[in-house]
C-alpha cells in the first residue's frame, strides 16, 4: 500500500515563493502579448484603412473624370444639334443681317465642338453656358475638368471621324451661304426663274443635311454611351470596394474590442488605484487653490483697507497744505508748506500704485470702454508733464498726427495713467536734453512712443524692466528713488487693453518706450462732449448753489478741512456725523447740496442716500444733489455710489479745485436742465 509523501515545510515554502515570480512573469508575458496583438491589429486596421482609402480615392477620381467625359459627350451632342438648328434657320433667313447672326452662331458652336474634342484627346476644361431670364442673373455657367487616360485609347476612332465631319460642316455652311446670297441677288433683279431654281437647290441641300448630321450624332452618341457604361462600371467597383472595406473593418474592430476588453479587465485594479490617487491629488489642489484665493482676497482687502486708512490723514495733510499755500506766509514757511504738499502727493501716488498692483494681482482691475475725446486726454497729459519737464529744465515736445480721430472708444483714465507714468519716468532719468511724445495712427491701431535723452539701459537692465519693486539696478534705485511699480502697471494696463509695449535703450544715449492700443474711432460724439458748458468764471459758486451745504462725515479732521474748503468757495454749511443724523437734519431744514462720506458709524452713506431717494420718490420731491466724498477709491466703490443714487464722486484726498469743478459741473447741468420760469 502506497502512502502519501509529506513535503517538508521548508521545501513547501520555497516552492510557493518560487512559484509566485513564475506566475507574475507569466502574467506580465501574457499582458505583453495581449498588448502586442492589440497594437498589431490596430496597426493593421489603420493600414487597411489607408490602403482602401487610397483605392477609394482613385476610384472616386476616375469616376469624377468619367463624369466629366460624360459631360463633354453631352456638350458635343448639344453642339451638333445646335448647329443643325442653325443651318435650318440659315436656310429660312430673309436678309443678310440675319445670315450673319446665324453664321456667327454656327462658327461659335464649331469652335466649341473643336475645343471639346481637343479636351477629350489632350485634357482641359469644358464649360456649359445656359442663358437665364432671371432678374439680376443673365446666365448660368457650369464647367468640368477632364484628364485623358494615357493607358486607355478608347474613342480614338470616333474622334478621328467627327473632326473631318466638322470641317466638312463648315464647308457646307459656306456653300449654303453662297446659295442664299445668289438667291437674294436674283430677287433684287426680279429674276423669278433664277430665284426659284436656286430655291430648288436649297431644298435639295436641306434634304442632304439630316443624314450628314445623323453620322455626326452616331459618333457623338457612341462617345456618350461608352462613357455611361464606363461610369456605371466604376460606380459598381466603388460600391464593391466599400463593402469589402466595411467587412474587413468590422472584423478587425471586433477583434480589437475583444482584445481591448481583455486588457482593460486586467488593468481595472491599476486604473482604480490611479483614480484614487488622482482624486486625492485633485482634492489637495482644490485645498491649495482655496487657500491661495483666500490669501489673495485677504491681501486685496488689506490693501484696500490700508488705502482707506491712509487716505484719511493724507486728505488732511494735502488739503490743509493746499489751503495754506494761498495764505500770506513768510518765504520759508511757504517753502515748508510746499514741501508738505508735495510729499503728501508723492505718498498718494505711491498708495495708488500699490493699490493698482494689488488689483492686477487679484484680477479685479476693470477697464472702461467708453467714447472719449482723445485730443483732450493728450492735452491734459501734456499740461501735467510739461510743467514737470520745465521745472527740471528739460524741453518737452508732443508730435500728434493730424489724422488721429478726435473721439475713440477706450478707457481715458487708464490711458492718461499710462502716458503720465512713462513720461514722468523719462523726466526722472533725464538730467538734460529733451523728452518727446509721438502719437500716430497705423491701420486700426494708435501708436504711442516716449523718447528721452537720459541715462539709458543695457540689455540686462531692459530685461529686468516691468517687474514689481525693481529697476535697472540697485544703484539707480538709491540715486533716483521709486518702486518700479509704474512701468509694471503700465505694461499690465496696455496688455489688458489689447496692446503691446516694447523698449529700446542704450547706456548714456536714452530710451524709447513704444506701445500700441486698438482704440477704434467712436461712431458718435460722446454725451459729455455735448453737455452744457460750465458757468463763466464771473459767476460765483455761491450764486449757483442757492442754499446751505450739508457735510456728512464722522471724522472731525475731515470736517474741519471740508468746512475750510467750503468757506474758501463761499458756501455756508452744516455738519452731520453719520447717515442717521444727516436724515434728521434733512427732515428739519432745506439744503441745496449734500457731501456724503461712505463709511460711517450707525448708518453709512450708501444707506443714507438710498433713504433720501426713497423719500423723494414717495413724496414727489425735487432731487437733492449728493456728491460722494470718500476715502474708498476702488472702481466698485464708485459704482456703488452711483447705483445708490449719488450724482457725483470725489475720492480723498480732495483738492479744492476738484471740489469746485465737480460742484460747478453738477449745478451747471442742473440749471441747464431746469425749465425756464
Amino acid at each position: 500500500m502506497d502512502h502519501p509523501r509529506r513535503v517538508p515545510a521548508g521545501l513547501a515554502t520555497d516552492t510557493d515563493q518560487t512559484a509566485r515570480p513564475v506566475v507574475q512573469d507569466v502574467a506580465v508575458t501574457s499582458i505583453r502579448w495581449l498588448f502586442g496583438v492589440f497594437i498589431l491589429c490596430l496597426a493593421l486596421l489603420l493600414g487597411l484603412r489607408v490602403i482602401f482609402s487610397d483605392l477609394q480615392a482613385e476610384l472616386n477620381a476616375r469616376s469624377t473624370n468619367e463624369r466629366a467625359r460624360l459631360f463633354i459627350g453631352e456638350e458635343i451632342v448639344r453642339g451638333v444639334h445646335g448647329i443643325e438648328k442653325d443651318i435650318y434657320r440659315m436656310a429660312s433667313t430673309p436678309n443678310l443681317a440675319g445670315l450673319r447672326r446665324v453664321n456667327l452662331s454656327i462658327e461659335h458652336r464649331l469652335a466649341k465642338l473643336r475645343h471639346d474634342l481637343n479636351v477629350l484627346k489632350q485634357g482641359g476644361i469644358v464649360k456649359r453656358q445656359v442663358l437665364l431670364n432671371l432678374e439680376g442673373r443673365d446666365e448660368m455657367v457650369s464647367e468640368v475638368a477632364y484628364r485623358p487616360d494615357q493607358d486607355n485609347k478608347r474613342h480614338v476612332m470616333e474622334l478621328i471621324e467627327i473632326a473631318p465631319l466638322l470641317d466638312t460642316l463648315g464647308e457646307k455652311t459656306q456653300e449654303l451661304e453662297e446659295i442664299l446670297v445668289r438667291s437674294w441677288e436674283f430677287q433684287e433683279r426680279e429674276d423669278l426663274q433664277g430665284f426659284f431654281d436656286l430655291h430648288v437647290d436649297i431644298d435639295i441641300f436641306i434634304k442632304h443635311i439630316p443624314p450628314y448630321f445623323e453620322r455626326i450624332a452616331e459618333n457623338a452618341n457612341r462617345l456618350f454611351f461608352e462613357s455611361s457604361e464606363q461610369l456605371r462600371d466604376l460606380e459598381t467597383a466603388l460600391h464593391l470596394q466599400s463593402d469589402r472595406l466595411k467587412a474587413v473593418e468590422f472584423s478587425l474592430v471586433v477583434l480589437v474590442i475583444l482584445l481591448g476588453s481583455l486588457a482593460g479587465w486586467l488593468f481595472l485594479k491599476r486604473i482604480g488605484q490611479a483614480n484614487r490617487q488622482l482624486a486625492n491629488s485633485a482634492q489637495e489642489m482644490r485645498v491649495a487653490k482655496d487657500a491661495a484665493e483666500r490669501a489673495s482676497r485677504a491681501k486685496s482687502e488689506f490693501v484696500s483697507r490700508m488705502s482707506h486708512e491712509l487716505r484719511t490723514p493724507l486728505n488732511a495733510i494735502i488739503g490743509f497744505a493746499e489751503l495754506l499755500e494761498a495764505e500770506p506766509l513768510a518765504p520759508s514757511h511757504q517753502n515748508y508748506v510746499n514741501l508738505i504738499g508735495n510729499s503728501g502727493k508723492h505718498l498718494m501716488e505711491l498708495i495708488n500704485a500699490v493699490l493698482d498692483h494689488a488689483k492686477i494681482e487679484a484680477g479685479s482691475m476693470t477697464l472702461e470702454r467708453i467714447a472719449f475725446d482723445l485730443h483732450a486726454a493728450i492735452e491734459a497729459v501734456r499740461t501735467i508733464v510739461g510743467d514737470r519737464a520745465t521745472a527740471k529744465g528739460l524741453e518737452f515736445a508732443a508730435n500728434i498726427d493730424s489724422k488721429l480721430p478726435r473721439f475713440v472708444v477706450g478707457d481715458p483714465t487708464r490711458l492718461r495713467q499710462i502716458l503720465i507714468n512713462l513720461l514722468v519716468n523719462a523726466i526722472k532719468f533725464t538730467a538734460h536734453g529733451d523728452i518727446k511724445l509721438c502719437i500716430a495712427r497705423e491701420d486700426r491701431r494708435i501708436l504711442f512712443s516716449v523718447r528721452d535723452s537720459g541715462i539709458g539701459m543695457d540689455a540686462a537692465g531692459v530685461a529686468r524692466l516691468f517687474q514689481p519693486f525693481s529697476q535697472a539696478d540697485d544703484s539707480i534705485t538709491r540715486k533716483f528713488g521709486g518702486t518700479g511699480l509704474g512701468l509694471m502697471i503700465s505694461k499690465e494696463l496696455i496688455e489688458a487693453m489689447g496692446g503691446e509695449i516694447e523698449v529700446e535703450s542704450a547706456p548714456n544715449v536714452g530710451s524709447v518706450f513704444r506701445f500700441w492700443l486698438p482704440l477704434r474711432e467712436a461712431e458718435s460724439t460722446p454725451e459729455h462732449a455735448a453737455e452744457v458748458a460750465p458757468s463763466s468764471p464771473q459767476e460765483t459758486l455761491a450764486s449757483l448753489v442757492a442754499g446751505r451745504v450739508l457735510l456728512v462725515d464722522d471724522n472731525r479732521v475731515n470736517q474741519q478741512l471740508a468746512g475750510a474748503m467750503l468757506n474758501r468757495l463761499g458756501l455756508s454749511h452744516d455738519f452731520a456725523n453719520n447717515g442717521a443724523e444727516a436724515l434728521r437734519q434733512l427732515a428739519s431744514a432745506d439744503y441745496a447740496l449734500v457731501l456724503m462720506d461712505m463709511e460711517m458709524p450707525e448708518m453709512d452713506g450708501i444707506t443714507a442716500t438710498t433713504h433720501i431717494r426713497a423719500h423723494e420718490a414717495a413724496r414727489g420731491a425735487a432731487r437733492l444733489p449728493i456728491i460722494a466724498m470718500t476715502a474708498n477709491a476702488m472702481q466698485e466703490d464708485r459704482d456703488r455710489c452711483f447705483a445708490a443714487g449719488m450724482d457725483g464722486y470725489l475720492s480723498k484726498p480732495v483738492r479744492l479745485a476738484t471740489l469746485n469743478t465737480e460742484v460747478r459741473r453738477l449745478f451747471a447741468a442742473t440749471t441747464a436742465a431746469a425749465p425756464a420760469s
